[in-house]
């Protein structure tokens, strides 16, 4: 019986644990040529290895980032930025980052008298639990 009960434990406690994702935040600094204006837009996102998301960030930019597991705690990113501040979204750059989860990196891109630096730091976090559908 005292077996039984601790299997029993066991498997309610591994039904319970959440599903490991990444989380994923993006920092976009943009400097404009002429001007010692800088603007700072952040925003982060949870999601699963293996998985393709699009994120709004601050309404100024679009990013979609595709993920994809390599090694225990490696991951491959591919970002890919676009300015919506004018209306109709304009690519500006991709770029594929090879990271430990837990690190981060950054890279710059220039586009039309613009300068973008952009800041990727990575993490585990659980996953949202998704609700069986009826």
């Amino acid at each position: 019986m005292k077996y039984l009960s601790l299997l029993a434990l066991l498997v309610i406690s591994h039904c319970a644990m959440a599903e490991q994702g990444l989380v994923v935040e993006i920092s976009i600094e943009e400097h404009a040529a002429q001007s010692q204006d800088v603007t700072i837009s952040v925003s982060k996102i949870v999601m699963g290895f293996n998985e393709s998301v699009s994120l709004d960030v601050e309404g100024d930019y679009g990013v979609t980032i595709v993920s994809e597991k390599s090694q225990a705690s490696k991951v491959n990113l591919v970002v890919s930025l676009s300015d919506q501040s004018n209306g109709a979204p304009e690519l500006l750059g991709d770029k594929s980052l090879k990271l430990n989860v837990g690190n981060s990196a950054n890279y710059q891109i220039s586009h039309n008298d613009h300068s973008y630096k952009v800041t990727i730091d990575t993490r585990y976090g659980e996953l949202p639990a998704v609700e069986e559908q009826k």
